[in-house]
């Protein structure tokens, strides 16, 4: 069994980019994660507070949003920021905003630790079939120059 200590990753190579949208486009904000190299996300409601203030017949109506919370590699956030916000932007209907912060530690993320050694093998093997691809190449050529 895995100790506590064997989980958490603290290299810094995690982010949380974090989209707020109205309520509803949360969808949105995930296919455009997704597209652009993010796993998923987790969506929670909430309700904005602020000076924005919204009456109906007298009674105060509070924006209800939706936040989207994605945790990716930090050679990802970029190209997922930019999907979300072209997609999410705060002139479209989803009135969204996106930022990132710097995760420190994180545990319970054992498959992208998985991941990294199986895509490091992959890329092993593949390295090792070129090669050999290349040496067979090398002794064709001069068999045929024979």
């Amino acid at each position: 069994m895995k100790s506590f200590d064997d989980e958490i990753f603290d290299d810094g190579s995690f982010k949380l980019v974090v989209a707020i949208v109205q309520r509803g486009y949360s969808e949105e904000v995930i296919f455009a994660a997704k597209n652009a190299g993010a796993e998923g996300g987790v969506v929670l409601s909430g309700k904005g507070r602020g000076s924005t203030e919204k009456k109906f017949f007298g009674i105060k109506i509070d924006p209800e949003n939706e936040v989207v919370l994605i945790i990716v590699k930090e050679e990802v956030v970029v190209p997922i920021m930019k999907a979300i916000y072209q997609a999410t932007d705060y002139q479209s209907s989803a009135r969204g905003m996106v930022f990132c912060l710097p995760i420190s530690y994180v545990t319970g993320m054992t498959h992208a630790r998985e991941e990294d050694k199986e895509n490091a093998l992959i890329d092993e093997k593949i390295k090792e079939l070129k090669e050999e691809k290349a040496q067979k190449g090398k002794k064709k050529k001069k068999k045929n120059e024979k």
